[in-house]
């Protein structure tokens, strides 16, 4: 896919369903979403495919909502672009996570809110957007 072609359909996705809660739109689009309470240092958020086909999406009740709304998002990206599971720790796959790093922050924000291109955009500037909006739970 190219940073266009992921950058429209995150964009498409907001429009259609009229929401940046990635939550909403997980679910409108059949993924199971979960919360689970547990300590930070287990699990923010994961992405689970089984092979009967089901996608859950498991994100750690303990943040804040746009935390949780963050982080889903994130997640998301990994379950419609059909990313093999990945453990809790970083995914060691550098081009599956700058795709869900863009496709997150086009879905949650709007282009006009920055100064540049989101497609101009690297994984380490995409992946700053992101955590600036994670609070830490505690």
């Amino acid at each position: 896919m190219t940073k266009e072609s992921i950058i429209m359909y995150a964009k498409v996705l907001k429009n259609s369903f009229q929401t940046t809660d990635a939550v909403e739109i997980a679910r409108k689009l059949q993924y199971d979403v979960g919360f689970v309470n547990t300590g930070t240092q287990y699990l923010k958020a994961n992405t689970y495919k089984f092979e009967s086909g089901l996608k859950v999406i498991l994100i750690n009740a303990n943040y804040d909502e746009v935390s949780r709304n963050v982080l889903c998002a994130h997640e998301l990206g990994h379950a419609v672009f059909n990313h093999a599971n990945k453990s809790n720790f970083k995914d060691t796959n550098l081009v599956n996570e700058y795709t869900v790093n863009l496709f997150a922050v086009a879905l949650l924000f709007d282009e006009a809110d920055f100064n540049m291109p989101l497609s101009e955009m690297s994984n380490y500037t995409l992946q700053c957007i992101l955590d600036a909006n994670i609070t830490p739970p505690g």
